[in-house]
């Protein structure tokens, strides 16, 4: 109810100045640009690379998405937000890559949504998480930090935790933590920024690293992006057959 009246208002704001509007894979998606970019950065390029980057049948939970200032952003001191089948992506971007990022992210979570079976249904996703969690965890107490290995076995997002990573430890010295284990230093904080965070890696970063690192998260995305939304049921199957070493 919380979630529905906060997008709600935004979607009525967002219809208060309506700007310029652009669409995405192929005019299925509107693009409604509330307020306007910096200047340099061209949402078309942007939008354009996504359709060239990411398979169609993964956009489809998404109904729209809005780029502006939003007071809902703001308030959770964030850059974008998927929320009720909208992408809400702030307009304050350094870049046309900063702006492709933070879409890119939320467009992870739209799928992770829509395709939640078959991302988690198995458990293996979860436990490679996991045991990376513990690896981490080992290796911070090897140097001394205080850490509690019962904050390390949950998959879900926790403010404290989020907080031991960023400002008890620091994104810097975590990175000598993370490196080779995780897709990044913000993938440790759940198990559903990891999937988002490898979404990202597999389509705008290293590929093949991300195979490496995370091979079952790795796997689990190939299989979203070769079957398509026409096979479903199949995704699941497969999945089931690729993972049984892991």
């Amino acid at each position: 109810m919380h979630n529905q009246k906060i997008a709600n208002y935004i979607k009525k704001s967002s219809t208060t100045i309506p700007n310029k509007k652009e669409t995405l894979f192929f005019k299925d998606i509107i693009v409604y640009i509330k307020d306007p970019l910096p200047e340099g950065i061209l949402l078309k390029n942007v939008l354009d690379r996504i359709e060239q980057t990411i398979p169609k049948h993964l956009g489809t939970n998404i109904d729209a998405i809005y780029v502006g200032t939003f007071e809902h952003l703001e308030s959770r001191e964030v850059n974008a937000a998927y929320l009720d089948g909208a992408l809400y992506i702030s307009n304050d971007q350094d870049d046309e890559e900063d702006l492709l990022d933070d879409i890119l992210h939320e467009l992870a979570h739209s799928v992770e949504e829509k395709y939640g079976l078959e991302i988690y249904g198995s458990g293996k996703l979860e436990k490679e998480f996991i045991r990376k969690r513990i690896s981490l965890f080992n290796s911070l107490r090897a140097y001394d930090y205080d850490v509690k290995k019962s904050e390390f076995l949950t998959i879900d997002f926790t403010e404290d935790f989020d907080n031991l990573l960023y400002k008890d430890i620091g994104y810097d010295k975590l990175e000598h933590f993370t490196m080779g284990l995780f897709p990044s230093n913000y993938s440790v904080t759940s198990l559903r920024e990891y999937f988002a965070i490898g979404f990202e890696k597999f389509f705008l970063g290293d590929a093949k690293e991300l195979s490496k690192i995370s091979p079952t998260l790795f796997g689990i995305i190939e299989q979203l992006t070769t079957s398509g939304e026409e096979n479903e049921e199949e995704i699941w199957l497969n999945s089931e057959q690729h993972y049984t070493t892991y």
